[in-house]
Parts: C-alpha cells; structure tokens; sequence
C-alpha cells in the first residue's frame, strides 16, 4: 500500500543532481580531480576519468561528431545505418560486436545517433578483469575506424533498419516531418530526420556506407571516454597502443553554414491535418540561437534564468485554471534545446471546444505580459530560495555526478574548449551567480527572448473544418497580443496569514508500543488511526510521512463507479477549507514542503515530506486537506465538458482507434467495469462528490501512518496529536469488502485479427498468457530468468538471425494481493508477410521451454544478471539511509513482520541456485490452462496496392 506513497520520497532528486552539473567553470581554477585529459598524433582526442566513487566497473564511451546533418541528398539514413553496423564484423571482431558482448555477459550496450552526433556505450564492466577491459578498448578502436561493412552484415541490418522505420512510423513521425520545414526554417535540419525515407534504406548499396565511412570516422572527429574505477596510468598506456593504430588521415572541414538556421523575420505558418490526431490544437515555436562557447557568466545566468522560466512561467496557465478564467484543456510551455546551439520555447495548448480563437487570445495575453511586467518580486524570490536550497543538497550529497554527466562535460570541452571542472566547484560557482541575481535581471532577459522573431504557428487537427485559424488571424492576434491583458490575469489573491484559523481541538495517544526491532513506536490514537514513529537524525532537518487504508477503486459498488472517478481526477483542484488553489500556491511559495494523495486500485493513502523547520506547516495543511477538501461546481462542470470533449473527438481511425477496440474485446464492458463515454461522465454527480472523499480518505480509523526523519520524539507526538488525532475518525477500523480487479474476458483463448491503415505495411503482434496459480519465492525468481530467457532468444532468432522485427518486448508481473496471479507477455513489431513465420518462431521457443530444451549458454546468460542483482540488494545496508527505514516501517505497517536492516539483507540468494529444470517447471505451470491471447494489427491491403517489403 504504502510503495507508491513513499517512493522518490526520501533522497536527493536526480533531477536535480542533472540540472545543476552542466554549468562549467573559469579557467583559473583547477582541472577536475581524477581526470586525464589527452590527445594522439592521429588527431584523436581520450579522457580518462575515476573520481574514487565508482567501485568495480568502469563505462567505456566513444563519441563521434558527425550525425544526420552531415549527409547529403544521397546519404539520408547513413549516420543511422552505421551505427548498426557498429555491432557486427569489425577488425578485431569477426564474429561481432554484439556476440562478443553478450557472451561476455556485458549486454548493458547502447549506441545513438542524432542529427549532430553519433554516441556509442559499453556500461558496466568488471575493472577487476583487465583481459576483457583490454577487449573493450579494441571495440572503441574498431568504432572508430575498423568496421568491416560487409554484405552480409548491411542486408542483415538493413531488414532490422527497415523494421526500426516501420516501428517509427504513425502519425508521431508524420507530425515530426510535417512541421520540421517550419520548425527550423528550410534548414538542412528540416531534412535531416535521421533515419532516411523507405525507398533509400530499400536501395543504398554498400559501396555508399564504407565511403560515408571513410569520409567522416577519423580520429580528428572523435573522442573515447573511460570513466570509473580504473587505473589512470595503466588505461592512459592502454590507449596509446591500442588507438595508435588509427590511420592519421583527416576528415574533411565542416562548412559552418550546414548547422546553420536562417532568421525569420516573420512568422511561419503550417497546418498539420491528419485523421489521426488526437485532439484539436495549437503550438508557438521560437527558436534561439545559444552557442555553445558565450562567456561563463553569461552562459551561468542562460542556464538559470532558463530553469525559472520553466518552473515559474508554466505557472501563469495554473493560475488561470485555479481563477477558472482558463479558455483551454490543457496549456504546456517549456524552453529547452532544440539541436546543436539552438534552443526552443514552445507553448503548446488544447482549446475548450469552440474557443479555439479565444484560447490563442489568452496564450498571446500571457507571452506578452511575461514580455512586459515579467515575474513579480515575491514569485522570483521564492523560487530562488527553492533553487539555492536544491543547490545546497546536491552539494551535501555523496555521490555527485554520473558517468553520463561526466561525458557531456566532456562532450562540452571537446567541441567548444571549456574547461571540464570539479563538480562541486560548478555548482558553488552556480550559487555564486544565483545569489547575486535581481528579479530585474530575469525580467529585463525576457524582454529580449520573447521578441517576435523567429516564430512558427502550427494548428493541429484531424480535418480542414477543425481548428481552422488562418495565418491573418494569427498575426492579427500576435499584433494585438498586449490589449488583451486582461485575459492573462487571475484574480486578485488574499494572502493566507493564520492557515488554521478556528480551536483545532486535538486528539490523544491511547496507547504506545515498542518495536525493539525497527527501534520505533507505535502510537494509537483516538480516533482509531495508527501512527509508526522513528527518529532518524540521518535525516538532516528533515523528515517523512505516509498514510495508506485499503480501499481504492476495489472496494467502490458498480453504482458508484462514475461519482468515485470525479472525486479522484478532482483531488486538490478546488482548493481547502475557505482557500482557492492560488492562495494555497502563493502560501506554499519558499516552504519547503510536498504532499500528495493516492487513489490507487487496492488503496487510499497520502504521503509528503518537508523541511524540520515546516512542519507545523506541514501537519497544518494535512489536517485541512484531509478535513476540509473542497469540489467546486465551476471545477466539476469543466471536468465533464473537458472529458466529454476528448471522447468526442478520440481517434476513429489508425493504431489508437484499434487499441480502443483490443480493449473492448480483452476487457469487456461490464457494470463494473463501465465504457467511460458520454453516458458514463454524464451520469457523474456534483453532490457525491465530497461522500465519496469521506469513504476514502476522511476516516482515520482505517489509516496507518508512518512518521520517519529527523524529528524528534517529543514534536512528533504535539505533531500527531494536534493535526492527527483530531481528524475524524470511528474510533475502530471499519471492515472492508476488497473486490479483485480482474476484468479480463472469460473465455480460456482469444485469438483475433484486426485490419487498419498504417505506414510501411508494419503489423503488431502481442501474445500473453495469464494465470492464477500461487508462486513460491523460487518460483517468482525463476519467472523472471524465464522472461529474460524468452526475451534474449526472441533477440537472437527474430532480429539477428531472421531480421523479422526490430524490437522485442517481453514482460512477466506477479501479484500475492488480493489474490496470487501471473502474466506473461511478447510484443513485437514486424511487416505485414512475416506474420506466420514469427507466430511459429515465438510458439516454438516457448515450447521448448517447457519441455527443456534450455541451452546452457541461454540459460546462463539470462540468469547471471538477475543473479547479480540479487547480489547487489542483498549487500549489507546503509543504516543512515532515510529510505531504508521507511521500507521497514512499511513492511511492519503493511504485514506486522518487523524487520531489521540484516534481516532485510540476510535472505540467501535465489537467482544462482536455480536450474534449466526450474524454469521448464514454472513455465509448464504458468502457461498451463492459462488464458491465452493473441491479437495481430495488421495493415488493410487495397485491390491494385502493393504493399510495402
């Protein structure tokens, strides 16, 4: 129950650590610590990185500088079609890459190409193994410039690269190729889409590869990365022999004009039709010009006035729907990179239906008034402070930086010179700068961004009748963009100034036990809730809190159903208590606090964490939102005309017009599981609304809470007592009916084909089987080495050997609660005429699962990861990790077994006991009398068409 609540709750956001590593430093301060920086004769450019942090493996990374962009009119493709390659027969590789990777055990390999660059990975390899280290840098090697290009690796790649484009294709890459010449204004990046169009990967020729080959992989477009725990001197060595062997051979000079992207004065215009469209809408593109080599203050401050704009600018379309003076469904604006020196701001918005003109009324409203009073005082300085303390606790984190950060740094350095520099010192010199800046500062760089050059207009729909606004129409608006102030301003807001403004009577601890185990107590209220304690002065300040009640949607009567589904989208969209949304927003500026509630299938619970110092605050708005939840009719009646509005106009044709009808047919329409159609949403009640909160969540009796962090005992009690004990409650947990979800069609097989229009010819395949037979903790183990198994197999025999698909997915689920239940599942993508031939070769494996037929190297190659994993969880835990005892608590919470950090990690492993045997057996028991489906997407073929091979 409480998984959901706590997970993300108790560490440092990774996004965070992300967003403050990529501002580097002045040359005056010292190169980063671990790092070996170096060149060869041959041009190409090595960094070798070990910080001390990395244990056991190290990453190996080549990065090339050259991608789609750098193709002309008969290479479009090349760059993509090279990077798979990249995987086959090499000099020091005759029998591939990827063999030699995988029966090495390392499968954790990527490789990417984009339109400015081509970068390829190896994760994870052991550094205690200096033979297979040695190996790996002969791939890098080979990468570079040792790709043998054969014949018979470019057919076989070229049916997996014609597979990867049928894959793509849909209305997505119809979208994405339709607005490019707008989007980048005829450049070559309108063009350039990466993958190539389906007659070119029908004919290139080989001959076309090694010359695109030779061309451009040469040492001086190059750098290799080494990062974690390795020896400097030793790999430093190892390079030097090893990458010498290059051929000092240059490729040609880049004409700087092939990245360039003319300015438009004026703004482009574009209509997007397509029958598949999901809504009707709209989008205003601005691209920016932001090279990469402007000073370090001004790259610093481009850097964090961008992450205000992205926090605080979205907030203006928040505080329109809270004022509910909002004209649109949905409004989303972001600014971020676009390709190489390039960034975007886009603000994309769905209209309420027949408000399209007046929706792009109030986006213009909102862009100008940005434009010309831009942020207020008290919004910039809030988020300031909320910046500096995300800076703060990135800085106070052990670990900082990965391996990717480390590579774009380094990425940085190789191709504009900037000095790679100690991460800690980046982000000091970030707060250097942050700590400095005025809301003026921010204020007066929107008035430079959001000037009218450089704009793009595209409305997207699914006929010329629909969101039909003209390109005059446009423009007008854009003229007139600053009259219309008015529609870019909510209401007025009245600060909060006593957030509990009434005798808050509270309640009482009646009881209190010891766990000696988990070193935590026990509290029983008064109101019939339970609260598990635990002072963890790891926490630093802060603390963690969660709340979970079986119900959710299982325990809802069929008649109740539509009212329970608008109480749970409308959560927290009204405002508590006598406060709109807006004063809450502006009360909760600069506190450092979250909290969230979670309607799930088998539970109700809330969870949160704050600061020490807010959580008076903290438990303050807890109780208000928990006892004073407020649904708003003007909230309501927008919720059905928006629900409504998106049934109305969901897809009737293409790929998602079929899903709607897989669904239909797997999961029949039924009382409790009802069609949510216009009947449904109509049938919702306004007046129920608050009824179905109080079943849900405004009984403590049925709650358990778990209090953890670095509070301590005596406040956590005031705490419970004053905001806790006093919610409502029946004083004893009321008994609840658990109804499992399960709306699965009866019948044992459904096997069914659908016909619809799609792009290439390309057909989907999903196969599952699901059963109800109750797994031993061996059992689960050996599901999951069956799914891996069955995956690498289908990897092997389906792509690489027969070239039928593209990709393979293949999961498996288990469920102990409410009852015991497995799922087996395959989906792939393959054309229309392989069909059969991968039906039979799926069926096929799958039975020789069954009856044994598992080679050893299979075997071993899908157990030894998950064998090692297991290893990897088992080591002995981090007793100050906050995360570790909130997991604890909700064990005990969830089934009384109370738990220590070595009980947690002392289970013996499971994974390398298990057998070929093991998994036969699990796999006769689980696709034994198993429901069993199989449903094909197939394209339609036309009389006099031919189709696509």
């Amino acid at each position: 129950m409480f998984r959901n609540i706590i997970k993300n709750l108790t560490s440092v956001p990774m996004c965070l650590l992300v967003s403050f590593l990529f501002l580097l430093s002045s040359p005056a301060h010292a190169q980063m610590k671990g790092l070996r920086k170096g060149s060869l004769p041959n041009g190409l450019t090595y960094y070798i990185y070990n910080d001390g942090s990395a244990s056991g493996d190290a990453q190996y990374y080549l990065y090339q500088n050259v991608g789609a962009i750098m193709e002309n009119k008969d290479e479009m493709g090349l760059a993509h079609v090279l990077e798979h390659l990249a995987f086959n027969t090499t000099d020091h590789f005759p029998t591939g890459v990827m063999s030699f990777l995988r029966k090495n055990n390392l499968n954790d390999f990527e490789a990417f190409t984009g339109v400015d660059d081509t970068r390829y990975a190896i994760h994870n390899v052991p550094s205690t193994n200096d033979e297979l280290n040695d190996k790996v840098l002969w791939i890098l090697r080979d990468w570079c410039h040792g790709i043998k290009i054969t014949p018979q690796d470019v057919e076989k790649e070229r049916g997996i690269i014609l597979e990867e484009w049928r894959h793509r294709a849909g209305v997505n890459r119809r979208l994405t190729d339709a607005i490019a010449p707008v989007v980048y204004n005829q450049s070559g990046y309108a063009t350039h889409n990466v993958i190539g169009s389906i007659d070119f990967l029908q004919s290139f020729q080989q001959k076309q590869v090694k010359a695109f080959y030779d061309k451009w992989y040469r040492p001086n477009l190059q750098f290799i990365a080494v990062i974690g725990d390795v020896d400097l001197d030793k790999t430093e060595a190892k390079i030097q022999s090893i990458f010498k062997t290059l051929p000092n051979k240059l490729a040609p000079a880049v004409d700087a004009q092939v990245r360039n992207i003319p300015v438009n004065d004026k703004p482009l215009y574009l209509r997007f039709i397509d029958p598949e469209n999901k809504s009707a809408s709209f989008g205003l593109y601005q691209r920016y010009e932001t090279p990469g080599n402007i000073q370090e203050e001004a790259r610093i401050r481009q850097f964090i006035f961008t992450k205000f704009f992205n926090t605080l600018a979205p907030k203006r379309f928040a505080m329109l729907k809270n004022a509910d003076k909002e004209k649109f469904i949905a409004a989303d604006l972001s600014l971020s990179p676009l390709v190489r020196d390039y960034s975007q701001m886009a603000w994309d918005m769905v209209p309420y239906q027949g408000e399209a003109q007046a929706a792009l009324q109030q986006l213009l409203a909102v862009r100008a008034t940005l434009r010309d009073k831009g942020f207020t005082e008290a919004e910039f300085n809030a988020e300031k402070e909320a910046m500096y303390n995300g800076m703060k606790d990135v800085l106070e984190a052990k670990g900082l930086g990965t391996p990717d950060n480390a590579l774009m740094l380094f990425r940085q350095n190789y191709l504009y010179g900037i000095p790679v520099k100690d991460f800690r010192s980046q982000i000091s010199r970030n707060l250097e700068t942050l700590v400095e800046l005025e809301v003026s500062d921010i204020n007066a760089w929107l008035k430079t961004l959001l000037d009218d050059k450089n704009l793009a207009f595209v409305t997207y729909s699914k006929s010329k009748e629909e969101m039909n606004i003209t390109e005059d129409e446009f423009n007008t608006a854009l003229k007139n963009a600053s009259s219309n102030d008015d529609l870019a301003q909510a209401a007025n807001v009245k600060p909060i100034t006593n957030l509990i403004d009434y005798n808050l009577v509270p309640g009482k601890i009646t009881s209190e036990t010891t766990l000696k185990k988990l070193q935590s107590k026990v509290w029983k209220l008064s109101n019939g809730a339970r609260v598990i304690y635990k002072y963890v002065p790891e926490a630093k300040g802060r603390f963690f809190f969660a709340g979970s009640s079986i119900g959710g949607k299982s325990v809802v009567p069929a008649t109740e159903l539509a009212n329970y589904t608008a109480m749970r989208s409308l959560l927290m969209q009204s405002g508590v208590y006598n406060y709109n949304r807006n004063q809450l927003a502006q009360w909760l500026q600069g506190k450092d606090l979250n909290l969230s509630l979670s309607l799930e299938d088998y539970s109700d619970g809330i969870g949160g964490s704050a600061a020490v110092a807010n959580a008076d605050d903290f438990f303050g708005y807890l109780h208000l939102v928990l006892s004073k939840q407020n649904f708003s009719k003007a909230a309501f009646d927008k919720y059905i005309q928006r629900s409504v509005y998106l049934y109305d106009n969901r897809p009737l044709s293409g790929m998602e017009a079929v899903q709607d009808s897989i669904r239909q047919l797997l999961y029949p329409v039924s009382a409790l599981n009802p069609r949510q159609d216009e009947k449904f949403f109509h049938s919702m009640q306004y007046d129920q609304l608050a009824e179905q909160f109080q079943k849900h969540l405004g009984d403590a009796s049925g709650f358990t809470y778990c209090l953890m962090g670095d509070i301590p005992e005596a406040k956590a009690k005031e705490l419970i007592t004053r905001y806790i004990a006093s919610l409502k409650g029946s004083g004893k947990p009321a008994v609840t009916s658990v109804t499992p979800l399960d709306f699965a069609a009866s019948a044992p097989v459904i096997k069914h084909t659908f016909e619809t229009e799609t792009d290439g010819g390309m057909a989907e395949i999903e196969i599952s089987y699901s059963n109800k037979q109750k797994l031993t903790d061996r059992e689960q183990a050996a599901l999951e080495v069956l799914r891996a198994l069955l995956e690498r197999r289908y990897f092997d025999v389906l792509r690489e050997k027969e070239h039928l698909t593209y990709t393979i997915g293949v999961q498996s689920t288990y469920n102990s609660q409410p009852e015991a239940s497995e799922n087996l599942s395959i989906h792939l993508s393959t054309a229309a005429e392989h069909i059969d031939r991968v039906l039979t070769l799926v069926y096929q494996f799958i039975e020789d699962v069954k009856a044994g037929r598992i080679s050893a190297d299979d075997f071993k190659a899908a157990m030894v990861p998950l064998a090692v994993q297991e290893e990897d969880a088992n080591a002995q835990p981090n007793t100050a990790d906050p995360s570790l005892w909130m997991g604890l608590l909700n064990v005990y919470a969830e089934t009384g077994e109370e738990l220590s950090p070595s009980d947690s990690s002392s289970s013996e492993p499971v994974f390398k006991t298990l057998t070929e045997q093991d998994i036969a057996q699990v796999a006769t028991k689980i696709l034994t009398q198993a429901k069993q489906r199989e449903i094909i997407v197939k394209p339609v073929v036309h009389e006099g068409k031919r189709t696509f091979k």
